[in-house]
């Protein structure tokens, strides 16, 4: 029996949009670097850094495009969004996490529960779990264009980069 129902209900019990929105809109004014030296600071990629938004019964990772991700321009932001929409629609016992994503103060962030690392003594169900998302995604019209990054919240692994996720045209 998979625990994933018990994240899903956790994280939506967690999210609250406001919340995300008021650290959008104090993080909005500074300069990607500067974001780096406040304590919510988790980490980054190539496209994303990932604020801690603490909260209740779960903590979220904030993960806020960076420029190199938006230069694509509101088209490419749109297509990445609709992407994300479809992925989430995915109920099967994947990696796909429960996540939405948010525009606020001129900033788009997905959010999702913090992850923390993976044991290493799950690798062969990470690795069935791993072939279930690529068919899931591929079922979906998706194609994920990178290694996946996976995590864990409660036992319960899932994807935390979703950067490259992307539309099959």
């Amino acid at each position: 029996m998979t625990r994933f129902p018990d994240l899903k209900a956790m994280f939506y019990a967690s999210f609250d949009e406001s919340r995300a929105a008021t650290l959008l809109s104090r993080l909005a004014p500074l300069s990607e670097s500067a974001r780096r030296s406040l304590a919510q600071f988790i980490g980054e990629g190539s496209h994303f850094q990932s604020f801690e938004l603490v909260a209740s019964p779960l903590s979220l990772a904030v993960n806020i495009a960076k420029t190199s991700f938006t230069k694509g321009g509101d088209l490419w932001v749109k297509r990445w969004c609709e992407a994300i929409a479809r992925a989430r629609q995915i109920e099967e016992d994947t990696l796909v996490p429960p996540m939405t994503v948010i525009h606020h103060a001129g900033l788009t962030a997905i959010v999702m529960p913090k992850g923390q690392d993976v044991g290493r003594d799950c690798a062969k169900l990470l690795n069935q779990k791993l072939v279930l998302t690529a068919k899931a995604l591929g079922h979906a019209g998706l194609v994920m264009d990178d290694y996946p990054q996976v995590r864990q919240a409660n036992g319960v692994p899932f994807i935390v980069d979703w950067s490259d996720l992307a539309l099959v045209d």
